[in-house]
This record gives C-alpha cells, sequence and structure tokens, in this order.
C-alpha cells in the first residue's frame, strides 16, 4: 500500500513540473490517476482527481463509473471544468455517465474482447480529445483499437468521433461516431500538438515495423492533410509508446524498447518540432 501512494505522489511531482511549464488552467485542467500507471478498476480506492490550477494543485478521492484499463482521455472546458473522458469504449459525459451516442467506440473483436463493465482498451495513449479548430461547441477524439489479425495490438485503421457539447442540455452529444480518418498497419499510441498559427492541430501517430510517422493537421474544416516522415531511426514496433510533446511544442518525444520489453532495452528518442511545417529533426540516435 505505500508503495502505491507513494506512485502517485511521484505522479503530483511530475506535474508540478510541467505546470511551470505549461497554462493547465483549461483544457488540461482535471487529470484521471490511479493505481501504478493507469486506472484499473479493482483498484477504485486509490483513484482520484488531480486537479491543477495557476495557484494549487489538488488530489480528491473520485469514484468512476467508467471502468479503465489503459486507454484514457478527458477534456475540461475553458474554466476547468470536466466535459467528458473516454476508456476506449464510450465516452461519459461530465454526469459521468454515458453521453447520448456515446457508446460503441473503436468496433472490432479487440474491443469486443476488452469492453465489459470491468475494462476498457488496454492501450494506453490511444485516445486524444481535441477542441475543434475555430469552433468553441465542437470536439474530436482521435481513438484506436488492435486487430486480431496482427501481432498484438497494432491497429488497422485511426478512427475519429466527434461531440457537440452544446446538445442534451449543455452535457453533448456525439455526431460523427467511428469515422475513419485513414487505415494502416498502426502502432497503438499518439499525440497531439498545436500548430503554430494557434488554433490548428498536429496528430502524429507511427506505422508499425517502420521508421514513418503519420502526422495529420486538423484545421476548421476537418483533417485537410496527412503526410508521413521517415525518422531515420530503427524500426519501431508496437513496443514503442509513450509519445509526447513538450509543452511549448518545440519538441517530440516516445519510449523505444529494443526488440524484447525488458529493463536493460530502454530509450527515449528524441526530436526537434517545427508548429509550422510539422517536420521532425535533428532525432537522436
Amino acid at each position: 500500500m505505500k508503495n502505491q501512494f507513494l506512485k502517485l505522489f511521484i505522479i503530483a511531482l511530475l506535474f508540478v513540473f510541467i505546470k511551470t511549464n505549461s497554462n493547465a488552467q483549461g483544457l488540461n485542467h482535471t487529470f484521471l490517476i490511479g493505481y501504478a500507471g493507469g486506472l484499473d478498476s479493482h483498484t477504485s480506492s486509490l483513484r482520484g482527481n488531480l486537479e491543477i490550477d495557476s495557484n494549487s494543485i489538488i488530489i480528491t478521492p473520485a469514484n468512476f463509473k467508467m471502468p479503465f484499463r489503459g486507454a484514457q482521455a478527458n477534456i475540461s472546458d475553458q474554466n476547468g471544468n470536466l466535459l467528458m473522458v473516454t476508456n476506449g469504449c464510450w465516452i461519459a459525459d461530465a454526469t459521468g455517465d454515458t453521453m447520448q451516442n456515446g457508446g460503441g467506440l473503436n468496433p472490432g473483436g479487440f474491443t469486443n474482447s476488452w469492453c465489459d463493465a470491468t475494462s476498457g482498451i488496454p492501450d494506453v495513449h490511444s485516445n486524444v480529445i481535441l477542441p475543434w479548430p475555430g469552433d468553441s461547441t465542437k470536439y474530436i477524439l482521435f481513438h484506436q483499437t488492435g486487430n486480431f489479425n496482427m501481432p498484438n495490438s497494432v491497429s488497422s485503421e485511426l478512427f475519429y468521433t466527434t461531440i457537440d457539447i452544446t446538445q442534451n442540455g449543455g452535457l453533448g452529444s456525439v455526431t460523427q461516431k467511428n469515422m475513419i480518418a485513414f487505415q494502416d498497419t498502426l502502432d497503438p499510441g499518439m499525440s497531439a500538438c498545436k500548430h503554430a498559427n494557434g488554433r490548428d492541430w498536429w496528430i502524429v501517430i507511427f506505422k508499425d515495423n517502420t521508421d514513418i510517422i503519420y502526422k495529420l493537421l486538423l484545421t476548421p474544416t476537418g483533417i485537410t492533410s496527412i503526410t508521413q516522415q521517415h525518422l531515420g531511426m530503427p524500426n519501431h514496433n508496437n513496443y514503442n509508446g509513450q509519445p509526447q510533446f513538450s509543452p511549448d511544442g518545440s519538441k517530440f518525444a516516445y519510449h523505444y524498447y529494443h526488440g524484447v520489453p525488458n529493463a536493460i532495452n530502454h530509450e527515449i528518442r528524441l526530436f526537434n518540432f517545427d508548429r509550422c511545417t510539422g517536420i521532425l529533426s535533428n532525432g537522436n540516435l
């Protein structure tokens, strides 16, 4: 039990350092935290909300109706009020119940095997919720699931789902669901970064068993481009994980395994990122 609470403390401490370089109040005001690195349903007594504003960091216990396994994404409004959360199986609104038309995400056998009353999609970083560029009433969820026809949990497509937060009395409603952004063999995990224009978004995801990274550009008219770049690195595979941009968007990093995921084969790949062009450069080998 002592180690479990120590892990929670370390997570909170990390957010303190992040807070000094980013504006956590607003969209990123509330983080859901739990046992070890996830929010596994069997440890509900250790789950809670970590709330960050300009003056404080507060951790409060919480009892989530939604079960989690690995996938988790949420977003707050500009005032820090939690709007929605997903575990890759369904979307909950601000009350914690299923958002209108928010069930049935990520169709497929892999999803069916995980999405029940006690679990969610196991792949971390497989969901990203973003405000729609130029429209304060609309949000978009990018999401993925595994494919039983491929090793482990490699995806065969990237989905997106759109939400109108003004519907259903301000609790929101899904207006498009499980739309396919594009299809390929994709590693689990993605990340997003605000474009240099302060409005649009870059979304990145890896092509499996290559050194290729895909970059999607989301603008007020939707996904306007999907490009790819060779990173000049050893081929990544489904053992990659935790893709992240720095708070200012100038750096991009991901966790890399050499073949078998054990303690001696872990590395961090670090790149410069151009928020205007979406180009990654100066990767470390």
